[in-house]
């Protein structure tokens, strides 16, 4: 009988639904690696793709993941960010992740749907940038939390705040006052963000800021009239492209000297 291929092992991995069956695949990768010569990288590779295949799966049965998440060193760090990032992760097994010496392994947790708060609240303290980042991102993540991130040193933290959902009108508004325009430019797209504080971008400079505003399904007809008078075309299309512009406005914009501004109203009508 011919060993069933790499591709075919990873695809069953990936794909399969049975708890049976990923629990034994993970065992006869563990079973192959010890008779495989440790300079065989090519096949170690493979070994750490089906893994990784196996952690993202739904359906691996937790004892699966405790013994994957134990697997140590650099080489094993995406296998156990798999572990990580999977939704059936018990808690206390997170815990212990939250704490690994890889960044790309506490990264997995901070962006965790089912991360537990305390974990959150300690992520937001790491050292790694990037992890805060997740950390903002993360729609569990609590508002005193958020809060205290939107103040973070790096700007790509304070966007992360601007972009969640969940971040407070007030945050908002201070972040809507950043001197850096991609930090302003989500808060124009954040569905939070109250129309007064939308008026008040769609008069910003930054063409960005206004087309966001200009794609934000929360700005008002009115607003959305003002800015179909744009001089820039990028913010006229935006606005074409709203699906809450009414169509007497589309109808407008369908006659709107640039083309683009032009097909995008018409295809809306």
């Amino acid at each position: 009988m011919a060993k069933e291929s790499f591709k075919s092992r990873k695809e069953r991995a990936e794909n399969s639904t049975s708890p049976e069956e990923l629990e034994k695949l993970a065992e006869e990768i563990a079973v192959e690696e010890v008779d495989t010569d440790p300079y065989n990288f090519k096949k170690r590779n493979e070994f750490s793709s089906m893994r990784v295949a196996i952690t993202e799966n739904a359906n691996t049965p937790i004892e699966v993941l405790e013994k994957l998440a134990k697997l140590e060193g650099n080489g094993n760090a995406m296998v156990r960010y798999g572990v990580a990032m999977n939704a059936n992760t018990p808690a206390l097994l997170m815990e212990k992740l939250a704490g690994d010496e890889e960044s790309d392994v506490r990264s997995g947790i901070a962006q965790n749907k089912n991360a537990p708060v305390p974990l959150l609240e300690k992520l937001a303290e790491d050292e790694t940038y990037y992890i805060r980042r997740q950390v903002a991102l993360n729609q569990n993540t609590p508002v005193p939390v958020l809060e205290k991130l939107a103040g973070d040193e790096e700007s790509h933290v304070r966007c992360a705040i601007a972009e969640n959902q969940n971040t407070p009108v007030p945050v908002l508004e201070k972040l809507a006052e950043d001197e850096t325009y991609y930090i302003r430019r989500p808060v124009a797209g954040n569905q939070n963000t109250p129309i007064p504080l939308l008026e008040k971008l769609a008069k910003e400079e930054d063409l960005d800021v206004r087309i966001a505003v200009a794609e934000n399904l929360n700005t008002p007809v009115s607003l959305l009239e003002k800015l179909a008078k744009d001089e820039d075309s990028d913010v006229r299309i935006a606005v074409a492209g709203n699906e809450n512009t009414p169509v007497a406005l589309l109808e407008k914009l369908a006659k709107d000297e640039d083309e683009y501004v032009r097909d995008t109203a018409r295809e809306r009508i």
